[in-house]
């Protein structure tokens, strides 16, 4: 449980960087919270698939 909390941690932060980073690039505020809330989402389908693979026996 507590590395799931982790795992989200970072993908919030990273989502907060990229929608910073994007902010900065000119987007539009909505852009840029579109844009890092996708990243934190994209990090946290990967944690699981990575999740899956690692329980199937797979590295």
């Amino acid at each position: 449980m507590i590395l799931w909390g982790k795992r989200i941690g970072v993908a919030m932060a990273y989502g907060a960087l990229t929608g910073v980073v994007s902010r900065l690039w000119e987007d539009t505020w909505s852009d840029s919270l579109t844009f890092g809330g996708s990243m934190a989402v994209l990090m946290l389908g990967v944690a699981v698939a990575m999740d899956i693979r690692k329980r199937a026996g797979k590295d």
